[in-house]
């Protein structure tokens, strides 16, 4: 069921005292999964508002409000960009609806995005693009204390850790028969115990970050969301994102950017490994569609493999 911005409105105001909405409208670049709208109310307070329209995408609301809550008024003050609060919840349909303060901005596709940053290094000259600003905010995330991880409870991955979760999801899809023979043992020999590739310090890390997740205003960004994967684990994986970026000197240049403003230089395989994580996320869509018997999702899987199978042969790294 899709609700519209004034039915979020109505929920809002018969569910959150002190929030008498005076108007409602869509929330731009809504993500799917969610009915979403930015109300007002009666004291010219803005509010982003999302309903959940199916369990996965409620739970992840539910894992980020818990996360959102660890986020103390001093670990806010030290990040670059806006963290969202939580102004209460509604129960409604047997889920819940989530009421966010609201910061003014929208979010671009990645490809967007890189043409953004094209334009916003053109007004600044050569003091500042948004690739230097992402690169720099990724780096400022990950710096971040472990201990609010700790306190809070969250999931501590270790390197190793790591690699034989990724090894036994690997398995997993390569016992569907479907992985192409030689991007099996191309990932197989990246994720054996002897690869250099897995020796790097964990760090926080948003977990699932991409360019829907950064809210821009006038070519800052301004606020982060989606944190219902926050972690310690792969610095890497906060790169993954950028590898469907068709211009391929922006990923490079925020990943520069973030070698030069970390305190400890990053390891020699961040890239290589943000790369896997981009790649190899055709294995989990690939068991995603086997377990919801989806054909098309396993057919959508199996061409990109083959694609990155062809680009892995085109730049040598499988014969």
């Amino acid at each position: 069921m899709t609700l519209h911005p004034l039915h979020l409105a109505a929920i809002v105001s018969a569910g959150i005292p002190g929030i008498y909405p005076v108007g409602a409208q869509e929330l731009p670049d809504a993500v799917r999964g969610y009915d979403a709208a930015v109300i007002q109310d009666s004291a010219e307070r803005r509010w982003r508002v999302l309903a959940p329209q199916d369990a996965e995408t409620s739970i992840r609301l539910e894992a980020e409000h818990l996360i959102l809550q660890s986020f103390t008024p001093a670990l806010r003050a030290r990040l670059p960009f806006a963290v969202p609060t939580v102004a209460g919840t509604v129960p409604y349909d047997g889920r819940s609806v989530f009421i966010y303060t609201y910061v003014p901005g929208k979010s671009y596709s990645i490809n967007n995005l890189a043409a953004l940053n094209a334009q916003v290094a053109r007004a600044a000259g050569a003091h500042r693009d948004l690739a230097q600003e992402i690169g720099t905010d990724i780096a400022t995330l990950h710096v971040t204390p472990e201990d609010i991880i700790y306190e809070a409870d969250l999931p501590s991955y270790s390197a190793e850790e790591l690699r034989v979760r990724k090894a036994s999801e690997l398995e997993r899809a390569a016992a569907s028969g479907h992985i192409p023979a030689d991007l099996l043992h191309y990932w197989r020999m990246l994720l054996s115990p002897e690869h250099p590739m897995w020796q790097f310090r964990p760090r926080v890390v948003h977990g699932s970050l991409d360019s829907e997740k950064l809210v821009l205003n006038r070519g800052k960004v301004v606020e982060v969301t989606g944190w219902s994967e926050l972690h310690v684990g792969d610095p890497a994986i906060d790169f993954a994102w950028l590898y469907s970026c068709e211009d391929t000197d922006f990923a490079d240049r925020i990943i520069e950017i973030y070698r030069q403003q970390m305190p400890q230089l990053p390891d020699a395989y961040l890239a290589a490994r943000a790369e896997f994580y981009a790649d190899f996320a055709t294995a989990r869509w690939l068991l995603n569609g086997m377990n919801s018997g989806n054909d098309e999702m396993v057919q959508t899987a199996l061409s990109i493999m083959l694609d990155i199978q062809d680009d892995l042969r085109a730049t040598g790294r499988i014969s």
